[in-house]
């Protein structure tokens, strides 16, 4: 039977995770899982909120709920326009102004390169699952984006791919999501900006192209660091792939 069988073995000199595909095996010791895990560096973005800003429920003045007697640090989860931001702070969530946060320059790109038994390991013995036969990784930490295939337990790396997510003062939402609708093409007045081949993965977040004028010219080829206003950029070639490839519902973890 082409059943995927997954057994875990406790055994005298460690703790080993099988994989067993029509009767191939892959296997990661415990000390593999611990390095792939050490290895899955999360990219939250932390700002200074000043003493006396306001929290809001909403990104609206008319609602603030407590004004901060000190400072504090902050996660910044989410901006909108530049002009609010959602922060986690305090135990809770609440909107602020941009002008009540000290948010730090962006962060370098991190050198070291995953391999692909790491990335299969660390996706693998975490056991992410999807509703399609892929899976999307978006290493915010390295800039790279990863798509795997297979299902819970043995999605196995198909292609390696160099993004640019949100800089810091427009940071990439994180967190565990899945794709939605698609499109061949976009622009926004408002950023002035558009790309082609976006998939949706969370509200106003997209994956797509570099960045191009109205009329589909490439404005900013920026690859490899932060860059974008929030949503995670790759190039036209591998945005295209992705466009024919992902069908909806596929999980995309972003870290």
């Amino acid at each position: 039977m082409s059943k995927i069988i997954i057994c875990v073995l406790s055994l005298v000199f460690g703790l080993e995770l099988f994989f067993c595909i029509n009767g191939r095996a892959d296997t990661y010791t415990k000390e593999e899982i611990e390095q792939a895990a050490a290895k899955d560096v999360p990219s939250a973005v932390f700002a200074e909120v000043k003493k006396g800003s306001g929290l809001c429920s909403e990104a609206s003045e008319a609602s603030v709920i407590k004004t901060l007697t000190r400072k504090e640090s902050a996660e910044i989860l989410k901006d909108f326009s530049l002009e609010w931001y959602y922060i986690k702070i305090d135990g809770g969530s609440y909107w602020t102004k941009a002008e009540n946060l000290i948010i730090p320059p962006d962060p370098k790109t991190a050198a070291d390169e995953l391999s692909g038994r790491e990335i299969e390991c660390y996706v693998n013995s975490k056991g992410f699952k999807s509703k399609t036969e892929y899976f999307l990784w978006a290493d915010l930490y390295r800039q790279r984006l990863y798509l795997l295939e297979g299902q819970k337990g043995s999605f196995s790396l198909k292609r390696r791919i160099v993004c640019s997510s949100g800089k810091n003062v427009s940071p990439t939402t994180r967190g565990l999501f899945e794709t939605s609708d698609k499109g061949e093409w976009f622009y926004s007045e408002r950023l002035k900006s558009g790309a082609k081949y976006w998939i949706r993965f969370n509200g106003s977040y997209l994956l797509h192209s570099v960045a191009m004028d109205k009329d589909g010219n490439i404005t900013d080829p920026t690859l490899g660091v932060r860059s974008s206003s929030g949503c995670i950029r790759i190039n036209l070639k591998d945005s295209e792939y992705l466009y024919k490839t992902i069908p909806k519902g596929t999980a995309v973890w972003v870290n």
